[in-house]
């Protein structure tokens, strides 16, 4: 190996170990809220009905209260932009390519959703879809909301789907990583799903799927 594929395989795994710890310490959360409110995260979500544009604030209030946190920010836009995550124009998929607004970057919503910087140096960016967990209930599916969990912050590169950027998505009882099953643009779309078969590993297609093959595969 040279030394830049070393580094790069060091950082790699650097990068998927601080993966698994920052999952489980939302999924500590997730189980802590839902005990809390007769182990129904839905019933947590009630208070931020009727919330309007800080719907997204309101859940991640709900996390914050069981996470250490460093920096808050409820809308990652403004002056704020860039210091709880990582802007939209500077991301990339796994294969390289700038990330656009039709594939995954509807996943930074213009970075209007809300945000968090942990104590341990990763951030997270939260949205809140439905209140009721209904989103794309038509496909069986139960969402209340998704979260995009930069494993080292907001100022460190290389800001990549895969590599340091991961999706996962918060259902009525659980939280799951973003697979090819459940990500927005296969939801019925099947042509659209073969490029979310990503090739973690060979650096392929976006990137988007990849916490799900790390953790799991």
């Amino acid at each position: 190996m040279t030394l830049p594929a070393l580094i790069n395989k060091t950082q790699d795994n650097i990068n998927r170990n601080r993966l698994k710890r920052e999952y489980s310490l939302f999924q500590q959360a997730f189980q802590q809220i839902s005990a809390e409110n007769d182990f129904a995260f839905k019933n947590a979500l009630s208070q931020c009905q009727n919330t309007g544009k800080t719907q997204h604030a309101c859940l991640k209030n709900l996390f914050k209260q069981k996470l250490k946190t460093a920096a808050d920010c409820d809308k990652n836009n403004g002056t704020n932009l860039g210091k709880c995550f990582v802007q939209h124009k500077d991301v990339r998929f796994l294969n390289g390519n700038p990330a656009n607004s039709g594939k995954g970057g509807g996943y930074f919503n213009s970075n209007t959703t809300s945000g968090l910087v942990l104590d341990d140096g990763s951030s997270v960016s939260l949205w809140l879809d439905s209140t009721e967990c209904t989103a794309f209930k038509e496909n069986n599916i139960q969402r209340c909301a998704f979260l995009v969990i930069d494993v080292n912050g907001p100022k460190l590169k290389p800001n990549t789907w895969g590599k340091d950027l991961f999706l996962f998505f918060i259902y009525a009882d659980k939280i799951v990583p973003a697979d090819k099953s459940n990500t927005d643009a296969c939801l019925g779309d099947g042509d659209e799903c073969d490029g979310y078969s990503d090739d973690c590993e060979a650096g392929k297609n976006y990137g988007l799927t990849c916490a799900s093959k790390y953790l799991f595969e």
